[in-house]
């Protein structure tokens, strides 16, 4: 009994605890998130200002330029934000002596930092969905309005001599692609068995019609042992294998950046069948999730350390917390290029530097002590 209402008392003593290291974890975040993105503006203002100035970017341009841009920012530096809100917290926690003054009533350092790794799933958590659901819209806004800036015109996506291959070994060429129509001019189509030609149609113009490609004013061609062996004009011609869609003609792509995750992962399957290698995009595509999930890890890293901090100031915590970050971001960058390149498999590639810094968070959490 005696047992229990000492528990009783420690409950509501602990949630006091945890909402106190939780608020301080916040304020330390947003601080650090809102100092980063100020400075990524007055940076990228100081290097662009006389773009804006040569091309007369009108100033509701350049507001918006900037809100789109946002996004990107926040995703980009939030690892290092979170980072350095954990290392603030818990160093002038430690330094102040209130870290040892919880560890004397028997709270354990695991327990200290549970609310500030709650907190740092929570982040990631967010950080996905806010890097699916905004950052690609925001980014094919931004770089709308930056070539609006600059006078440039982004592709509708036509274009002159198309070739793409399809499953079936088809092939379908067209000299040019009107993508606001769904129109191909002066169209060949081929379907080979291995590098034998089985039958061939050459049209005037093919057009999307109702879920299918259609063939007009043109001649089909059918061969045996390469020979044409039958020939006939048509009208009109519907090709149900081809399938193909008018994104797959309009090769102005959005970039990886521009996707959420569902977008990409059916850029890369259009883009296995045609025949394209899709190595980046797979890479691109497991950094979608890997990247978030670096705020949790590198929360843990820093808290681990801010807690077993004793002398260190702000300035030393802030110095490690960078070169934290730039060997982070270096591993990041480098997984990529050897996943791009196919050195390593694509997941391995964007998950690599997650996988190192994780199983350094975790010595470091073995060894604490409790």
């Amino acid at each position: 009994m005696i047992a229990l209402a000492a528990e009783g008392r420690k409950r509501p003593e602990m949630r006091t605890l945890d909402l106190y290291l939780t608020r301080r974890f916040l304020l330390c975040l947003g601080i650090a998130v809102g100092s980063l993105l100020l400075i990524a503006v007055i940076i990228d203002l100081t290097e662009n200002i006389d773009t804006f100035i040569d091309f007369e970017a009108r100033p509701e341009q350049i507001l918006l330029y900037y809100v789109y841009r946002l996004p990107y920012w926040l995703i980009l530096t939030l690892p290092i934000a979170a980072l350095l809100g954990a290392l603030f917290a818990l160093t002038s926690l430690a330094r102040q002596n209130e870290i040892t003054a919880m560890k004397a009533t028997g709270i354990s350092l695991y327990r200290l930092l549970a609310p500030v790794l709650a907190c740092a799933l929570a982040v990631s958590v967010a950080a996905f969905f806010f890097t699916d659901w905004v950052v690609p819209l925001a980014t094919y806004r931004y770089n709308q309005i930056s070539d609006e800036i600059k006078s440039y015109h982004r592709s509708d996506g036509s274009r002159r001599q198309v070739l793409l291959q399809d499953a079936g070994s088809q092939f379908v060429y067209a000299r040019s692609y009107d993508a606001g129509r769904q129109r191909a001019d002066e169209v060949s189509w081929e379907r080979l068995h291995g590098y034998t030609p089985l039958e061939r149609a050459v049209a005037r113009r093919m057009e999307w019609r109702e879920g299918t490609w259609v063939l007009f004013e043109g001649r089909r061609f059918r061969f045996a042992e390469g020979e044409a062996v039958a020939t006939s004009s048509f009208d009109t011609l519907s090709l149900p294998s081809l399938s193909l869609l008018p994104s797959d003609f309009a090769r102005q792509q959005k970039d990886p950046e521009e996707m959420n995750y569902a977008e990409l992962a059916d850029y890369i399957a259009r883009a296995t069948l045609n025949g394209e290698d899709a190595t980046r995009q797979r890479v691109d595509l497991h950094l979608k999730i890997s990247f978030p999930l670096t705020s949790f890890i590198i929360i843990a890293l820093g808290a681990t350390l801010g807690a077993n901090a004793r002398r260190a100031g702000l300035a030393n915590s802030f110095g490690l917390g960078v070169l934290i970050c730039f060997v982070y971001y270096s591993c990041v960058k480098a997984g990529q290029a050897l996943g791009w390149n196919q050195i390593l498999a694509p997941w391995l590639g964007a998950w690599i530097a997650n996988l190192l810094f994780a199983v350094l968070a975790l010595v470091l959490l073995w060894r604490v002590h409790k």
